[in-house]
């Protein structure tokens, strides 16, 4: 039998997609007669392929997948093994994934990790027929982000508050999530060398005060708990483009953890469109996303409580994009998407009064 872990394509015979395909149980009586494999994204942590399938003996398996596999890089293979990227995506697929009947995520083939060395593969519905991706540049519409809203409930309100979130180990360890946001205000300095000139007074003033708290604000997280994503914009979810398609499908689990539900909301709707339409949009659409929950059986999560939670998020995207900045390489196009989402941020933290709602200043 195939190693059910490849790290390039060369793995990637029409033996191991027969192995892996029957193990999975979606091509019985049948094999793989053909492979085609393209280069499909995968981010700057990993790689990925399409791999375009043909097949004797069957016609209902699918007739192409994504492999998703990790970054031929040594430095980003070493960053992604010290934030326990690709061990926190496949395990969410082993063992978060089935807990959450209604969300729309791509189906999984197989979800394999090599603890001892760090490897890993995940095989992927493909979905890019019937959808379009996000990227971070993404201004979502209104229907787009009340689409994506929905289905972040459908995201969190299954495991809210909990008991099953306490069966997972790898879920709560806390240590990465608190070692990120320790780390984060030594690059205040690095950052404001490199951004602080397109940025106004009022924001370079929220920076310097902030960032020092970094920690802080992580260690006051409160109930109620929900399962989050972590990165939860419009690069990481995929938007329906025909009527059988899903309206949203997320994707990229590789920062899953749990903590308030504030954040992932926040994050979304300060990432993923100007701030003038946030202010015009918001209010509407926290208040859909609220009754959404309300609808999903969520209980003792009143309007205040959720509005609440939802300033106190809007720092998360304030930290992260520090913290992203460090990791990425300063040329004129990522400097611009940077910027644009470091300013969408800030503007959101002090029109919410983040740092105060959330005991910071």
């Amino acid at each position: 039998m195939p190693n059910k872990i490849v790290t390039s394509p060369s793995g990637m015979t029409i033996e191991w997609f027969t192995s892996l395909l029957t193990e999975a149980g979606v091509l019985s009586g049948g094999r793989v007669e053909r492979v085609e494999l393209e280069p499909f994204g995968g981010g700057v942590m990993t790689n990925m392929v399409r791999a375009k399938l043909g097949y004797v003996g069957t016609s209902d398996a699918p007739a192409s997948i994504l492999v998703k596999y990790p970054s031929d890089d040594d430095g980003n293979f070493g960053i992604a093994q010290i934030m326990g990227l690709y061990e926190l995506e496949v395990l969410f697929y082993q063992d978060i994934a089935p807990q959450l009947p209604n969300m729309s995520i791509p189906k999984c083939y197989s979800a394999q990790l090599e603890e001892e060395t760090g490897r890993f593969t995940l095989a992927l519905e493909d979905r890019s027929a019937n959808t379009k991706p996000g990227t971070m540049q993404s201004t979502v519409t209104l229907q787009e982000c009340s689409a994506a809203l929905k289905e972040l409930v459908n995201f969190q309100a299954p495991l809210w508050n909990s008991q099953v979130l306490a069966e997972f180990d790898w879920l709560h360890d806390s240590s990465r999530t608190l070692g990120v946001f320790d780390a984060i205000p030594a690059g205040l300095e690095p950052f404001l060398e490199r951004f602080g000139h397109a940025l106004t007074p009022e924001h370079v003033k929220l920076f310097e005060s902030v960032l020092p708290l970094a920690g802080k604000w992580v260690r006051s997280w409160q109930a109620p708990t929900v399962l989050q994503h972590g990165e939860f914009r419009a690069g990481n979810v995929l938007f329906g483009i025909t009527a059988d398609a899903p309206p949203v499908t997320v994707i990229d689990f590789q920062t899953v953890r749990v903590g308030p539900p504030g954040v992932d909301l926040a994050y979304f709707m300060g990432g993923s469109m100007p701030a003038e339409d946030r202010r015009t949009m918001e209010g509407e659409l926290i208040r859909e996303y609220h009754q959404h929950l309300v609808d999903a059986g969520v209980q003792g999560f009143d309007w205040d409580a959720c509005w609440k939670s939802y300033c106190e998020g809007a720092m998360y995207g304030v930290y992260l994009l520090v913290g992203m900045a460090g990791q990425v390489e300063s040329t004129e196009r990522n400097d611009r998407v940077i910027l644009n989402l470091v300013q969408q941020m800030a503007d959101m933290a002090l029109d919410l009064d983040a740092p105060k709602i959330a005991g910071l200043l």
